[in-house]
């Protein structure tokens, strides 16, 4: 069986992250494939496509990250999980037909970070601080979604857990330590109690079972 190839563009480089999760899940949902997995970063190029240019970012992905299947990354940027289902729309409708059947929509509610506040002993890692004693007041995952600002709160708890004080603190990379977090969750089974996850899961299932039948 040949090596699956899946491609991730996201709305930023510091997106990267989110490969962490997409390889913990197609790993827990095909443990007997073998995949490769890219993240389509446009930054390095001397013109880049515009985000507000999906169909263009997959001309490019496919031309510089080639892929049997892509995942296409936004932020619902909202509570509401409907704003899930109107981000996908936003997106599929500007990719063009040809690419449909090769492109899904990763939209976490309300952001990235949304999935990662889930481990508390990921951040003591992250953070350099593993056995940092305190309470890590993460929100309950029942009421994850409904966070206003779940950048924020990763943030601080890592800055927080490091027991970092005055210039130590400045020189905190706060970006680089959310990417270890990623990292250092060893299971995301949690996120399955997120409907925004659930989604994803299941467009990528659909994906993946269109693409074996041709």
């Amino acid at each position: 069986m040949k090596e699956f190839r899946i491609t991730l563009i996201g709305d930023g480089s510091s997106d990267e992250t989110l490969l962490e999760i997409v390889k913990w899940l197609i790993n827990d949902l095909f443990p007997k494939r073998t995949f490769q997995f890219l993240f389509a970063d446009f930054g390095y190029l001397p013109d880049p496509p515009s985000k507000s240019d999906p169909k263009k970012q997959i001309e490019y992905a496919k031309k510089y990250y080639p892929y049997d299947l892509l995942i296409y990354h936004r932020d619902a940027e909202s509570n509401n999980i409907e704003m899930v289902a109107i981000r996908k729309a936003e997106i599929l409708s500007k990719i063009g037909q040809e690419n449909l059947s090769t492109v899904i929509c990763m939209v976490p509610v309300k952001m990235m970070e949304t999935w990662l506040l889930i481990d508390k002993e990921a951040i003591k890692k992250a953070s350099g601080n593993r056995k940092y004693p305190g309470n890590i007041p993460l929100p309950p995952i029942s009421k994850l979604e409904k966070e206003t600002n779940p950048k924020e709160i990763l943030h601080n708890l890592l800055k927080e857990v490091s027991n970092l004080r005055g210039r130590r603190l400045d020189k905190f990379k706060v970006q680089q330590k959310v990417h270890l977090v990623a990292e250092f969750i060893e299971n995301y089974e949690k996120l399955r109690n997120l409907t925004a996850f659930k989604i994803f899961e299941q467009d990528f299932l659909s994906a993946m079972e269109n693409l074996s039948q041709k």
